[in-house]
Parts: structure tokens; C-alpha cells; sequence
């Protein structure tokens, strides 16, 4: 019986040490998990930020270009401020130049903000196809496709902006991180049809990557022009309505004693970015 009793404690003696093993490997593991994940969110978090404001430089360029591209006078409280930098009025390659010099120093101020991480942060042109027309794609900084007309006569206009950022943070050991920025605004016009007394235009508006734009009414502008005795003059809007995935349906008046042929619409989102499309009028004044 000794020797029986001897052997239940060895057993227990070796089980409560095994128990107290595992403990130890179980909270050893928590620990460093707990570290790892506490780890992560620190390059996470930086580089989140430095992609969401990189996205907001894309944008502003854009905006800069499309704007000054259409009408750089009307806006010029904000196209005019960039006219020291080499920007001129309705010329594309003096936007780019703007735009690389902008990012440029955009990257300048990344790394003293983000010092203490070691950041170090790059970009380089990419290319994307273009929503709903994908046999195009947009290659550069400012990139603008308006006033086209794509199969089945649909009237299409695009403005983007395409660049991927490149981006380590060497305090942290943190390398090799990219992410592809594709920023702009599509405009498609569906339809136009002449009725008895308005211009009714069907128009699908998406951002960035497709997505379907639905703040134009709350936070973008949409206006629409009547090409009539070959002049084109804004029309009066009676009415827009917002019918979800990305679509709208615009009522404009029409004069009685005119015969409008075309309609041409210009819409801008909440970052500032424009683009552009027309379409022949079908129906009662259109053929």
C-alpha cells in the first residue's frame, strides 16, 4: 500500500506540474498574440491614414483640372490660386505638371508628420479600366473622356485619376505595402426624350470604382444646357429625382418657340471633381 500511494502522488504531483506548464504556454501565447495584434494596428492605422489622404490629394488635383479644363474663370477663387504653379487655364498638361508637383510635395509632408515611424512613402502612375467601359483605361493623373458615345448610343463622359502608392514604415518593420488609387466620377446619359411641355434626361452617375453615386443632390450639382440655333444655353430645372443605383432623372423646361437638338449635362460630386456628356434629343422636338 505504500508504495501504491507513493505512485498516486508521483501521478498527481506530475499532472499538477503539467497543468502548471500548460498554463504558463497558454498565457506565454496570449501574451505574445495579444502583443502581435496590438502590433498590428499600428501599421494599420498609419497606413490607412496615409492612403485616405492620398485619395483626398488625388481628388483635389482632379477637381483642379477638370474645373479649370471647363470654365477656369467661373471657379476661379479655386483654379486661380494654382496659376503661380505653372496651372493654365484649359490646358491638361499644365494640370498634370501641377498635379506631380502637389504630390511631390505631398510626400514631403507625409514624412515629417509621420517621422517618428520611419515612413517612407512613394507613388507611380498606374492604369484602370473605366467604369461600364472597360475596353478604356485611364493611365495618368488627369485623365478626361468626355462627350463620348459608346455602343447601343450611350452617351458617356469620365474624369479620373489613377496612381499607386507605395509605402514602409521602417520603425516598425513594416515594407513593401501598396495600395492602387483609382478616383474620378463617371457620367452616363441613358435618355432624352422631348415631351409636351419639359425635357425629360435619365442620367447613371458612379464614383471611383463604380460605386453608385448618390449625394448629387445633397452634395454634388448637375446642370444641363440646350443646344438650340446652335447655341448652347442652360436650361431652367424643374425637377430632379433620385431613383437609387447611382440614377437620376432630371426634368428641364423647354421655350415653345425653339427646337432644342442636344442637351449637354455637367455634373460634380462632393469632392469637386467634373465631368461632362451629351446626347441628342429623341421625341417631339428631337427627330
Amino acid at each position: 500500500m505504500p508504495g501504491s500511494s507513493r505512485g498516486q502522488m508521483l501521478v498527481a504531483a506530475a499532472l499538477i506540474l503539467g497543468l502548471f506548464v500548460m498554463s504558463l504556454l497558454v498565457a506565454a501565447y496570449q501574451t505574445h498574440a495579444l502583443f502581435l495584434q496590438a502590433r498590428s494596428v499600428v501599421p494599420r492605422e498609419v497606413a490607412g491614414a496615409i492612403t485616405a489622404d492620398f485619395n483626398r490629394a488625388l481628388a483635389t488635383m482632379l477637381a483642379l483640372a477638370t474645373r479649370s479644363y471647363y470654365d477656369h474663370s467661373r471657379f476661379s477663387d479655386f483654379t486661380s490660386r494654382f496659376e503661380e504653379y505653372g496651372l493654365i487655364p484649359r490646358d491638361l498638361e499644365s494640370a498634370k505638371a501641377v498635379a506631380y508637383r502637389y504630390l511631390n510635395e505631398w510626400i514631403k509632408v507625409q514624412k515629417i508628420v509621420y517621422a517618428e515611424y520611419g515612413v517612407q512613402v512613394s507613388w507611380q502612375l498606374c492604369a484602370s479600366p473605366l467604369p461600364r467601359n472597360p475596353q478604356v483605361y485611364a493611365y495618368d493623373l488627369v485623365f478626361l473622356y468626355w462627350n463620348r458615345t459608346l455602343d447601343y448610343g450611350i452617351s458617356y463622359g469620365a474624369s479620373y485619376a489613377c496612381a499607386q502608392l507605395q509605402l514602409n514604415i521602417t520603425n516598425i518593420g513594416f515594407y513593401h505595402w501598396t495600395s492602387n488609387s483609382f478616383i474620378g466620377l463617371t457620367l452616363i446619359i441613358d435618355d432624352v426624350i422631348d415631351q409636351e411641355d419639359k425635357i425629360q434626361i435619365k442620367i447613371t452617375v458612379l464614383s471611383d470604382n463604380g460605386t453608385y453615386y448618390g449625394l448629387l443632390l445633397v452634395k454634388g450639382s448637375v446642370e444641363v444646357y440646350l443646344l438650340t440655333d446652335d447655341m448652347w444655353e442652360k436650361a431652367q430645372t424643374k425637377d430632379v429625382t433620385y431613383e437609387g443605383l447611382g440614377r437620376y432623372t432630371i426634368a428641364v423646361s423647354k421655350d415653345s418657340q425653339k427646337s432644342a437638338r442636344e442637351v449637354l449635362v455637367v455634373v460634380s460630386d462632393d469632392r469637386g471633381i467634373l465631368v461632362l456628356a451629351r446626347k441628342e434629343i429623341r421625341g417631339r422636338g428631337g427627330g
